[in-house]
């Protein structure tokens, strides 16, 4: 694919770096058959947890098919927190239809903390709460999928929810990923909170946790649903061993605020632990675009780092609401399509100095998406090499813009000068004509 040729508009070289970028990004498979081992188990709150009996080659390879690219949707919790309702979900449900977001790859509508009860009902499930969700989960799911989208819920792999507010799944893992499957859940977002480390005082937390990961990921496979798992264990400064191939995705960061120090904090933590995917990725966490914290600048270099490192991409906003502008940032597909990009690579640096960044990002045509991103605050000329970010063939090469659509040539320089905060985004390819430049 070429961003642009002589005499060819910087238009048209969007839609084709688009086109080329999202094939198959809409593909899913089927979840794996586990195999089920005869060790010793564990009793756990009256639950046969099989905390130990489950082989690790059950979960060898996890249902990757279900995640070929990382997952796009919507999560209400850093706009709505724990107040989220059925309403809610059925408004931004419709928003992702009408805005635009659903035909540009975000298919996921996910309920976070707050939706159950602090107890659960006599005979052990857990329970919606009536007044945030009065004909209970299932409705809700089906009216969901009736847009054409998909559902997602959440659980605490502890006692309770991170809040302390309601009741999590931990000794229940079986009998709650059945729950969910009988709703029509298609995803699940498995929090790290009130686990109890202290009754295991033989095993590492990292042990326990991975077990913990374990046992649900086999849970949700023996339930005979496609369900996307998602570890959301912040505390885990080693994600990619513990969850890495037990889960569709995994949290490498602390939970994201809706401020540029906090986005800062996570693209920093997340963008040297590149060696993954395709089929399981890092999660530095949700979007904060269009929450109000900060600057449509700052909103576009969320977007841009979070695609340049195959991240998921969870919109946290309230759909219904948002802006023009928001929804332009949410929407911009050539973006979007480095982020989907079936090769699965996520970006890497190959400069840091003085917070001027340089990520590449090799794609599945043989081009690269490269970012130039000014952490600071002073506008900075960044610059680079076509060789620095892995183009090694001679000649000419196109430089697309992803955010204004310019094209430009390069016999091997790249260099932008970049606003503070801001970031210049390319996606490079091999010229095919003669340079139109002068």
């Amino acid at each position: 694919m070429n961003f642009a040729v002589r005499g060819i508009v910087a238009g048209i070289a969007v839609v084709g770096f688009v086109v080329s970028a999202l094939v198959g990004m809409f593909q899913a498979g089927v979840i794996f058959p586990p195999a089920v081992g005869t060790t010793p188990t564990v009793r756990v709150s009256g639950e046969l947890s099989a905390l130990f009996s489950v082989p690790r080659s059950s979960f060898m390879p996890l249902a990757t098919g279900l995640t070929p690219t990382p997952p796009m949707g919507w999560n209400g919790y850093n706009h709505f927190n724990r107040a989220v309702t059925a309403a809610t979900v059925e408004a931004a449900a419709r928003a992702l239809v009408s805005s635009g977001m659903k035909a540009a790859g975000y298919n996921y509508v996910n309920l976070d903390g707050g939706w159950d009860l602090p107890r659960r009902n006599a005979g052990g499930t857990l329970q919606p709460d009536p007044t945030k969700f009065p004909q209970g989960i299932r409705p809700l799911a089906d009216y969901v999928h009736s847009l054409g989208l998909k559902f997602g819920i959440y659980t605490s792999a502890g006692i309770e929810n991170c809040a302390g507010t309601t009741a999590g799944s931990y000794g229940h893992y079986r009998l709650d990923a059945a729950t969910f499957a009988s709703w029509g859940v298609d995803y699940i977002k498995l929090d790290w909170c009130y686990v109890p480390y202290r009754s295991y005082p033989h095993t590492t937390h990292r042990q326990l946790d991975e077990m913990l990961a374990m046992q649900m990921g086999y849970a949700l496979a023996v339930t005979g649903r496609a369900i996307v798992f998602d570890v959301n264990n912040p505390a885990n400064s080693q994600p990619r061993s513990s969850s890495g191939g037990l889960a569709n995705l995994w949290r490498t960061t602390t939970d994201i605020k809706d401020t540029y120090p906090s986005m800062l904090v996570n693209f920093t933590h997340n963008v040297n632990q590149y060696k993954r995917g395709p089929g399981g990725w890092n999660d530095p966490d949700m979007l904060e675009i269009g929450n109000g914290g900060m600057s449509t600048t700052e909103y576009q270099s969320q977007l841009s780092l979070w695609a340049e490192m195959a991240a998921p991409l969870i919109a946290g906003n309230d759909l219904s609401t948002m802006s023009g502008a928001t929804r332009s940032v949410l929407t911009n597909l050539a973006v979007i399509a480095v982020d989907q990009d079936q090769l699965g690579q996520q970006g890497y640096p190959v400069a840091s100095a003085n917070g001027h960044w340089v990520l590449t990002k090799p794609l599945a045509n043989g081009d690269r998406a490269v970012l130039l991103f000014n952490q600071t605050n002073a506008s900075a000329t960044i610059s680079t090499t076509v060789t620095q970010v892995g183009l090694t063939s001679p000649g000419d090469y196109t430089l697309l813009n992803l955010w204004t659509g310019a094209a430009t040539e390069t016999a091997g320089v790249i260099t932008a000068s970049v606003p503070p905060h801001s970031v210049v985004f390319y996606g490079i390819a091999k010229s095919v004509t003669r340079p139109f430049r002068t």
